[in-house]
């Protein structure tokens, strides 16, 4: 009797049953599809009950990227938190200062990325998922600056081509963890993938950051629920096109 309900539950929770759900080959191929709408509706649901889960994940995030920009600052010799001194900062001190930043970093973005990607999978995860992924920074900070480089050259030429790149290079972190993938391919995964929906995904990501500016607004209240949506909505989009772990899909 209880199967007489389960259609409509499975389609809200995991999506799995009605193929939302992706693959490396899928994605790689573009064999998935992308509604803007039903992303943002199907997060705006998953947000009830975990709001207080991406807010820890927050709150850890600022604090970590808070003290590495402070160690990182010590390290380098850049005045990070001092804007009038880092005019006359030198070059060398600044460019180290970046470096260890993307490099500690790296791990902190991957974590607060598979917050929402856990969500979405309805999979079990805390706020402290934030740091869970340090023991991949190497890869991570590979993947990280490589992303820096070819973005910045992208921007150099042109620009369009910097635009290009920095869309198809947003799901890179979480395929670096998640996938187990080394930075290069983690990188071109992710460009051929959104590549096959390149428009539907920049669409996407505007939507996402028209959110932001509504919610921030109104003295920034919105952004209670607003962040939780988008971590959320970029968790599904990840979902619909790689799927979940590598080990169950091998499974």
């Amino acid at each position: 009797m209880s199967d007489i309900y389960k259609a409509p539950d499975a389609e809200l929770t995991s999506g799995e049953e009605h193929g939302a759900y992706g693959s490396l080959e899928k994605g790689v191929a573009g064999d998935y599809s992308l509604s803007i709408g039903e992303v943002i509706g199907e997060a705006w649901r998953r947000t009830k009950g975990n709001k207080g889960t991406i807010w820890l994940g927050v709150l850890c995030y600022i604090v970590a990227a808070a003290a590495i920009n402070f160690i990182a600052g010590l390290v380098s010799g850049y005045p990070a938190f001092d804007p009038q001194a880092a005019i006359g900062a030198s070059l060398v001190s600044q460019l180290i200062y970046q470096v260890l930043v993307a490099i500690a970093g790296a791990p902190l973005l991957a974590g607060m990325m598979m917050i929402g990607i856990k969500i979405a999978r309805d999979e079990s995860v805390s706020g402290t998922e934030v740091f869970s992924h340090f023991d991949k920074i190497l890869p991570l900070a590979v993947g990280m600056i490589l992303m820096y480089i070819l973005g910045t050259l992208g921007f150099i030429l042109l620009i369009l081509p910097g635009i290009y790149l920095m869309v198809a290079y947003t799901l890179a972190m979480p395929l670096i963890v998640d996938k187990g993938l080394g930075p290069w391919a983690a990188l071109e995964t992710s460009r051929k993938a959104i590549t096959k929906h390149w428009f539907g995904f920049f669409g996407f990501l505007i939507v996402c950051l028209l959110l932001y500016i509504a919610g921030a607004i109104p003295l920034m209240i919105g952004l209670i629920w607003v962040i939780p949506l988008v971590s959320i909505a970029v968790g599904i989009a990840y979902r619909n096109i790689f799927g979940g772990p590598e080990s169950d899909q091998s499974a």
